[in-house]
């Protein structure tokens, strides 16, 4: 069963910078991703039901500046 971690960097005007991490490993090697808040919000959802739970989100201590 996979493990994923996505890992806030930054929320800004409604939209959420990230990385994702599956097993331990960086899955964007090109960048961050960029998401709405509520396509983030719903991939997060659709992961950890996926995943049975195995999903976690994280966020950098300033990215809610």
């Amino acid at each position: 069963m996979n493990r994923y971690t996505l890992t806030v960097v930054k929320e800004v005007d409604g939209s959420v910078y990230f990385n994702l991490f599956v097993n331990g490993s960086l899955a964007n090697l090109g960048g961050l991703l960029y998401l709405s808040k509520e396509a983030f919000d719903q991939l997060f959802k659709d992961l950890f039901r996926g995943s049975k739970g195995n999903c976690i989100k994280a966020f950098c201590a300033r990215s809610r500046s």
